[in-house]
């Protein structure tokens, strides 16, 4: 039995050697079909990890908030009038009481990495004669630095910002033109208009927190809103962030009265943009995987048909049918297993290649389950490439074809 398993290995080794062009066109078939897998999968992995990390890498996987909703508002004075000015966006006012138990319930579950209560409202700043409305937020800074990175965030003022610092978006310090160390006056709702000194400017990479968010520690911001000891939401971030959406449906179970949103269903656009991207890449790669599969199959067919005589006298001294015909599939693993070596080379050349020439800002992204779904989706075709023509060689009379040469 082992002298047979070598001879077959040796017999399939002297058919690949016979016409050494025919078997490294084959090789480099199956080495492009590979490397336009890898090239695709590297770089559509690639793009989206990038674009998930800008999306969601400096904000809140998910947000505990009160189900039950308001629209916040603000009111200024405006030539002995009282103008009402109302945030559709931050309809998540109500306080919420017990935030100190959940967070320690959210803070034990080791799937998430951070839990940040938050204390929101909404208001207008004004520098001279130019004001705007801004979102003010309140919480840890420190704390905070783990989900916004704001020492790295901060392009004016000093990088380890004091707990009672209080910090600007960039675009919003555009429009007043202000900087750190310049005053402001702040008007919320239901309170005289103050001045604050503005610590440090921020670029967070989003517009909504550029254009709007004015930060301080969540003592001084309850302080100012009115909401005492209570804070509007607790904001997360978790260790696997495709995790999140189950998280959020699981912790809704735990937490009567509260609702929370987790990034993907305020994100649900690009997740399908991200989905059909996936879907197309997948669908090309099952097409390039079957012009591989059939050019192999039909190579090797021709090559049966070619090598019909010795394998008809090899039958003829006593080989068994399927001892010929494993043959044929041990080529086809070696052809596949170069064909992979060569080809996984290729993709990532043409990945690095591309990324170069085309000046992209995002990394290859090579997943190791990506990889091994190609191998093995490979090597499987590779083989039933083979197993076709062996199919047919089964089928050889040997006394026909001595017969008829």
């Amino acid at each position: 039995m082992k002298s047979s398993f070598w001879f077959e290995i040796s017999l399939a080794r002297r058919f690949l050697e016979e016409n050494k062009a025919q078997t490294m066109l084959i090789v480099l078939g199956i080495a492009i079909g590979v490397a336009v897998m890898v090239f695709l999968s590297a770089l559509i992995d690639g793009l989206q990890a990038n674009l998930i990390q800008k999306t969601v890498g400096r904000s809140a996987h998910l947000v505990v908030g009160s189900a039950d909703y308001g629209a916040a508002n603000a009111s200024r004075a405006r030539a002995e009038h009282r103008v009402l000015l109302q945030d559709n966006t931050q309809q998540n006012v109500a306080p919420m009481v017990e935030w100190r138990n959940v967070s320690a319930a959210l803070a034990a579950d080791s799937r998430i990495e951070t839990v940040l209560p938050v204390v929101e409202g909404s208001g207008l700043i004004r520098r001279g004669q130019a004001d705007c409305a801004i979102v003010l937020r309140g919480f840890d800074l420190q704390r905070g630095d783990r989900i916004y990175d704001l020492s790295n965030s901060i392009i004016a003022g000093s990088r380890n910002a004091p707990d009672g610092a209080v910090l600007i978006g960039k675009d919003l310090a555009e429009d007043l033109g202000i900087t750190a160390g310049d005053p402001i006056q702040l008007e919320l709702s239901g309170r005289e208009a103050l001045s604050i000194l503005v610590d440090g400017v921020f670029d967070l990479g989003m517009s909504a927190a550029n254009q709007r968010w004015l930060v301080m520690d969540q003592r001084q911001a309850a302080a100012l809103l009115g909401t005492g000891d209570r804070i509007t939401s607790i904001e997360i971030q978790v260790k696997q962030v495709f995790e999140a959406e189950k998280l959020a449906r699981e912790w809704e179970t735990h937490l009567p009265g509260y609702e929370i949103e987790s990034w993907q269903e305020s994100n649900a656009s690009m997740l399908s943009a991200l989905s059909s991207q996936s879907s197309s890449s997948y669908t090309i790669q099952f097409f390039v995987l079957l012009a591989v599969t059939l050019g192999v199959a039909s190579v090797l067919a021709i090559s049966a048909v070619q090598k019909s005589k010795q394998i008809g006298i090899l039958k003829a001294m006593g080989i068994r049918t399927s001892s010929v015909a494993r043959v044929f599939v041990f080529q086809g693993m070696t052809l596949g297993l170069l064909g992979i070596l060569l080809g996984f080379g290729l993709g990532l050349a043409m990945s690095k290649a591309f990324i170069i020439f085309a000046r992209q800002d995002y990394t290859l992204l090579m997943k190791p389950l990506t990889s091994a779904i190609i191998i093995l989706t490979t090597m499987v075709a590779a083989t039933l490439s083979a197993y076709l023509p062996a199919r047919k060689v089964a089928q050889i009379n040997p006394i026909e074809v001595i017969r008829n040469g």
